[in-house]
């Protein structure tokens, strides 16, 4: 900065955007010649291409950092620098972006989440636009660029740079031309050509790569033969041409060649991005002392410039070399006539390689062009019809001006014609992006062909899982056959096309049935339901699968579509075929909600009910433990023995009495024990357990273990109805009125029980009995009953067969003989699903539990039924039971046949249990009726 009185002048370095008003630029009516340096650099260079620029001013004057990151507009990703020189009558500017190693670095560290998620070549084509649109700046304000190269081969890649701004930069004239009419002191012409002149490109090289050393020998060896070889005989001979030279020239005719057949020059220069001079040099190698020292260099002279003995060291050094230079030359003077010749001959080798040298310039090479911008211009046209030519040599001011306006047009894009901006630079990046355009090219013949692999078979109407089925298929097409970048925004619009055909009225209902199926109807509402979207249909669910069943004594079947609501699954359809058929038998009636007022309602649980529900099933497992280590129960508890343990146990009893159950050495028979131990009456806090139902609220659900204390469901899920006397059953010809069963399989499993007393005075009903048969008895303290059992599985198709053991369904010989008994079906878990006999290949086709017969003995006896199914995995699913836990078991009258019907679906508070994958190799074990199902107790004799 210069001050002059109370104005400041501006000189000296300066950066784009301007910072300061043109018209404080110093000696602002001195016409000025605009020199550009853009090219690549390497890494050790510092990002700095301009010291060449340096060496001519004999200062350092741009930016140079090996260590700290460069200043670098964050907007663009380059910096633009200058250098204004009033002396010299000139403007040097350095363009550093992404071609120049420092800068690319950083640029990369600060796009790393950008290229992780785009990809390199997007990022690239981002950061190669920026680079353009400030080297189209350059061509735009300068007399003379100077193109750097950091090696000796000319970069092909500078070729499409230059035809793509030569095509933005003449659709952009005009818009340039209105920007700087408005520039005070701007002359005609450049305002309607939009720039200044045509300018030259000059073209710098490095010869860092060059194989210098062999020329370098060759000098030294010929002044070594003029010395020696050819003393008195004449004057000593040429040294060899300057390799240099001959590639400078070289590649001039290479670059002139790849330019005008790639018509980046033609004969008019104004026509032209640039121009080449007709009868000048413009191709110039540096050698390599004139490059940019190394870093280690110039990590060497910041150590010596901070050495305190620096400046003695360097005298004594020079005081040196002059001592040894005088000593010499006396030695010389009194030498013979033969060593004058020798050193005159030395003396002329070494000034005609400082000739050579001094030709070859780069102060020369570059300042001819200088000059001759500075008095005539220049006219590069060639041909027999030159082109009006025009050049400008701009005042300071004016220039600083002009270049503001235009800075702010290509790389800011700013200013009055911020619109037209836009579309100059939106129109230079669809000529740069080669690899994005053909990727785009790619993907989008690919695109049709995707979205058709995504509509072909498409059903009316489907559900998001198909939808997500069918994009995938589509996906597979893009990805086998679209390539490049633009692939992911492609992706995009094949997820957009496809979610719009879905939605535009292809949009099936979401709703899955009771068994896992699919509502096949298009999206809609329920009638009375409350939905945002009230332009929905009203319709029912169905998902249109129909299945065989039977009604629930198993004599009638019928059709059945796939439910949708508990009620449907377990109730509606075996009432409407009771009608006909179960309706008139005898049925035990579960415990069901019976409301006390007109309004009842499905009880919400809070979180205070939720505690007290806690609480009560803590106070039931203790119970329960308890229970199973005493063997006495409450007053509502009626005498039994559970049959369906794997071994000996305590069996629930009243009035202190026990009976145990011994099955362990007698194969399929089983002998309980019925005898009395001392023991009070039960504690009270057992009678405070007992919880009277609600009348005002019901449960929602089904009832489980872990349903709310005192709620009760509004219908059973369950049914138990009785077929008749046991003479139905026939052991021999099996069930025959029952329709379904499959060959083989429609047979009860006999099962022998034996059943011993100690005390006659409290069993009465059973010490009759065996009065009566004493003199059939051995013993007169024990007697048989016989059992039949058969568990009844059903697949969707209507099929029935019944299981002789937990993996393994019955099957009877030709003739009827059941060789099975009831053994391994009372003492174990029974799966809940088991795949039906008609299942063939691939296809299977599972049965579900669903029926349990049991024709009870003609003895003083009860079976009782206590039924426990699990239908999910451990832990957290509930064992869904008829009744409440604290009811009593359920007691099967003497000499008659009975089937327990269980639900057709399971449904807890978080939702139903839908059935297992056929396609599983085996039915999962979770699902399973619990062991301990059956058990038996006295009948009760009215005295």
């Amino acid at each position: 900065m210069t001050f002059v009185g109370k104005k400041v002048q501006q000189r000296g370095n300066f950066k784009f955007p301007l910072t300061w008003t043109p018209k404080d630029v110093e000696r602002a009516d001195q016409r000025i010649v605009v020199v550009s340096v853009f090219g690549k650099s390497s890494l050790e260079s510092g990002g700095c291409k301009a010291s060449i620029i340096e060496h001519i001013l004999g200062r350092q004057v741009f930016n140079r950092n090996l260590i700290q990151k460069l200043d670098l507009n964050q907007d663009t990703l380059s910096g633009l620098e200058g250098y204004y020189d009033p002396g010299g009558k000139a403007v040097y500017l350095h363009l550093t972006g992404v071609f120049d190693s420092p800068a690319l670095i950083m640029a990369l560290e600060n796009m790393k989440e950008e290229i992780q998620s785009k990809g390199f070549l997007m990022a690239w084509s981002n950061l190669k636009l920026s680079y353009a649109r400030s080297l189209l700046f350059l061509f735009s304000i300068s007399h003379i660029l100077l193109l750097y190269h950091p090696t000796h081969i000319f970069d092909m890649s500078s070729i499409h740079l230059f035809r793509t701004l030569d095509s933005v930069r003449s659709k952009a004239q005009s818009v340039m031309g209105e920007l700087l009419r408005g520039v005070p002191g701007i002359s005609k012409e450049w305002v309607s050509f939009g720039r200044p002149c045509s300018p030259r490109v000059l073209f710098i090289f490095s010869s860092r790569l060059l194989p210098l050393s062999d020329f370098k020998a060759s000098i030294a060896s010929a002044s070594g033969r003029m010395g020696a070889g050819f003393v008195g005989k004449g004057r000593p001979s040429a040294l060899p041409p300057n390799p240099l030279r001959n590639l400078e020239h070289a590649l001039e005719d290479q670059i002139y060649r790849l330019l005008r057949k790639s018509r980046v020059i033609t004969n008019i220069s104004a026509n032209s991005l640039f121009a080449l001079p007709n009868n000048q040099a413009y191709v110039y190698i540096l050698e390599e002392d004139q490059e940019t020292p190394q870093p280690t260099s110039l990590i060497q002279s910041t150590l010596e410039g901070l050495c305190s003995a620096q400046d003695t060291l360097s005298s004594d050094l020079s005081q040196l070399c002059l001592d040894s230079w005088d000593s010499s030359l006396s030695m010389m003077d009194k030498g013979s006539s033969m060593a004058s010749v020798l050193s005159s001959n030395v003396l002329s080798a070494i000034a005609i390689e400082k000739k050579r040298n001094l030709d070859h310039s780069f102060r020369v090479f570059l300042q001819q062009h200088m000059d001759q911008a500075q008095g005539k211009g220049f006219d590069d046209n060639v041909g027999r019809h030159p082109g009006p030519g025009f050049f400008e040599v701009p005042k300071a001011r004016v220039w600083f001006e002009a270049s503001s306006r235009l800075y702010k047009f290509f790389v800011m894009e700013a200013g009055e014609k911020e619109l037209k901006a836009k579309q100059v630079v939106s129109r230079l990046r669809s000529l740069l992006e080669t690899e994005l355009r053909f990727s785009s090219a790619r993907c989008y013949k690919v695109l049709p062909l995707a979205i058709a692999a995504y509509k072909e078979g498409l059903p009316p109407h489907y559900t998001q899982m198909h939808h997500q089925e069918m994009l995938e298929v589509a996906m597979n097409v893009l990805s086998t056959q679209a390539r490049g970048p633009m692939y992911e925004s492609f992706v995009g619009q094949l997820e957009e096309e496809c979610e719009h055909i879905w939605r535009d009225s292809r949009m099936g209902c979401e709703v899955l049935s009771l068994t896992g199926s699919t509502c096949k109807h298009p999206k809609h509402r329920l009638n009375g339901e409350e939905d945002p979207d009230s332009s929905l249909p009203v319709m029912s669910h169905s998902s249109g699968v129909v299945y065989t069943s039977v009604c629930n004594c198993g004599r009638r079947q019928g059709q059945r579509e796939d439910p949708f609501s508990l009620k449907a699954a377990n109730l509606t359809f075996y009432q409407q075929l009771s009608e006909s058929c179960c309706s008139r038998l005898d049925s035990f009636q579960f415990a069901t909600f019976k409301p006390s007022i007109s309004n009842a309602k499905a009880a919400s649980f809070s979180t205070c009910s939720d505690k007290m529900a806690s609480s009560y099933k803590d106070q039931a497992m203790k119970q329960e433990n308890k229970e199973k280590d005493d063997p006495t129960t409450s007053e509502h508890n009626t005498p039994g023995l559970s049959l369906g343990q794997s071994g000996g146990g305590l069996s629930e009893t009243r009035d202190g009495t026990s009976m145990t159950a011994d099955n362990s050495n007698t194969g399929s028979q089983v002998i309980i024990t019925l005898m009395k131990e001392d023991t009070k009456a039960a504690p009270k806090e057992r009678g405070m357990m007992v919880r009277q139902a609600s009348t005002t609220e019901y449960l929602p659900g089904m009832l489980h273990s872990a349903s709310h204390p005192g709620l009760l469901p509004r219908w059973s899920s369950w049914s138990l109805v009785c077929l008749g006397p046991s003479s139905l059953y026939s052991h021999n010809i099996g069930i025959c009125d029952q329709p379904g069963f499959l060959t083989g399989t429609n047979f009860l499993l006999p099962w022998d029980v034996t059943v011993k007393i100690e005390d006659r005075d409290k069993w009465p009903a059973i010490a009759d009995t065996l009065g009566k048969k004493a003199h059939l008895l051995k013993n007169h303290n024990e007697f048989n009953v016989k059992i039949f059992l058969g568990v009844e599985y059903e697949c969707g198709r209507g099929h029935r067969f019944m299981m002789a053991s937990p993996d393994r369904p019955l099957k009877a010989s030709p003739l009827g003989l059941v060789k099975d008994n009831a053994t391994k079906i009372a003492n174990a878990d029974m799966p809940l699903y088991f795949p039906c006999p008609c299942s063939r290949g691939g296809n299977v086709i599972n049965g579900q539990l669903l029926r349990i017969h049991v024709v009870t003995p003609k003895a003083p006896v009860n079976v009782i039924l206590k039924p426990y199914v699990q239908p999910g995995p451990d832990p957290g699913c509930p064992q869904y039971t008829p009744q409440p836990s604290a009811s009593p078991p359920i007691k099967l009258s003497p000499s008659t046949y009975w089937i327990l019907r269980l639900p057709y679906v399971y449904v807890s508070d978080s939702g139903p249990h839908y059935p297992p994958d056929p396609r599983q190799p085996a039915p999962p074990a979770w699902a399973r009726l619990l062991k301990g199902c059956y058990g038996i107790s006295q009948v009760t004799l009215d005295r």
